[in-house]
């Protein structure tokens, strides 16, 4: 009976998990520049779960970074690009972080959290590229955080 219980709880799990939902993990992420900060920790669902994170075209895909800020701020910029031959805003992106994707007003010395769902359009080439991603005081024009890491659109 047990057996049953449990083949019934996996097979409604799997059918209630959609087939293209993707686990989070810790990517590698590096410093901007030695001037900005850096987040403690930076996660993002990929399509595999080691080496550079795969993302897939015609999904989405959640990035998380932790950091710990400097400044207070009321309104932050989120600004993603990939630098190729040059740096190249992403399509489509929302900018104002503290509509839904962290919480606002920032504080200087709290832990924060801004979660980001990246829509992977299927015109975007198929490459791996190099992903720049800031959050900037609107007000002073100050970086808050400067992450850089790579992605590979499949």
């Amino acid at each position: 009976m047990a057996r049953v219980v449990m083949l019934v709880a996996l097979m409604a799990a799997l059918v209630v998990i959609p087939s293209h939902a993707f686990q989070p993990r810790r990517i590698l992420y590096a410093r901007c520049s030695a001037e900005e900060k850096m987040p403690r920790a930076v996660f993002m669902t990929c399509a595999n779960r080691r080496g550079v994170c795969e993302v897939r075209v015609g999904n989405t895909h959640n990035l998380r970074a932790v950091f710990i800020p400097d400044i207070n701020s009321t309104t932050v910029d989120s600004y993603v690009r990939w630098n190729s031959w040059f740096e190249v805003p992403l399509p489509g992106q929302e900018r104002d972080a503290c509509d839904g994707e962290m919480e606002c007003p920032v504080i200087a010395g709290h832990v924060t959290r801004f979660t980001y769902s990246l829509s992977i359009q299927d015109f975007w080439p198929r490459n791996e590229y190099p992903v720049i991603w800031t959050l900037t005081d609107k007000e002073t024009d100050t970086p808050l955080v400067c992450f850089k890491f790579k992605i590979n659109i499949v």
